[in-house]
């Protein structure tokens, strides 16, 4: 190919609905590479035909895909890797979506009763970590048993919106990370929720696969409570609130 037929970073912008800064910007992550750089002035040129990448990488940063997942998705834009990579990303905005929801039930709590900051009097446990066998399958289960979001960051489950009283994080055991390691305990974990239908929590737990391991039972030193095991064997012991 002559280098006549080559596009210009402008004209390739134009067409590809990327900027300049963020077409330079792809090149130095390796993402989008010019066809051409002039050693001399660094002035990039492109091919044709990398225009309907350019515009898949568009499409999905748009909508806000990271990085990483573009790259799997342009390396095989026609396979199942981008349907894969879409899926993935629906259920993040699905969980960001929850988060911003609940924010937005606490701003509105604070706004009809005021911003209450009470003086913490007795220590209340607000993390758990447990060991999973599976994180896709933890992640669906406690999503649709508890409407938990995954927060990858700090790998845990996120019950409620930091400060609320319903706060809690269910932290998944992992190894070595950009965050450090975070060991679990050795083998099942053991922990209570607080629901406010215990039947009905209970149903909808199995339902999202846990094992029953007793049925909702009345007894006269507790509340109203049941157990089950989520995918990867802890227990759930879930009380009436």
């Amino acid at each position: 190919m002559s280098s006549d037929d080559l596009l210009s970073i402008g004209v390739f912008a134009l067409v590809s609905g990327l900027s300049i800064h963020a077409l330079r910007h792809y090149d130095e992550l390796g993402l989008l590479r010019p066809a051409v750089v002039d050693p001399a002035t660094g002035y990039r040129r492109y091919r044709p035909e990398q225009v309907r990448q350019a515009r898949l990488i568009c499409a999905l940063r748009r909508v806000d895909v990271p990085i990483d997942a573009v790259r799997v998705a342009v390396d095989d834009p026609d396979g199942e890797s981008l349907r894969t990579v879409l899926h993935q990303h629906r259920e993040r905005l699905e969980d960001r979506a929850q988060v911003l929801s609940r924010m937005v039930r606490v701003v509105d709590h604070y706004l009809e009763h005021g911003v209450a900051m009470p003086d913490l009097k007795t220590p209340r446990i607000v993390q758990v970590t447990i060991n999973v066998s599976d994180l896709a399958d933890s992640i669906s289960f406690y999503r649709a048993a508890f409407d938990a979001v995954y927060n990858e960051e700090i790998s845990s489950f996120q019950f409620g919106t930091w400060p609320s009283e319903e706060f809690f994080l269910l932290t998944v055991a992992h190894e070595l990370n950009e965050h450090g390691r975070h060991d679990g305990p050795a083998g099942a974990s053991r922990f209570g929720l607080l629901v406010e239908d215990v039947d009905a929590a209970h149903r909808r737990a199995v339902d999202a696969g846990a094992i029953e391991v007793y049925p909702p039972v009345d007894k006269p030193w507790k509340p109203r409570s049941s157990c089950v095991a989520d995918p990867s064997g802890n227990r759930i012991d879930l009380y009436q609130s």
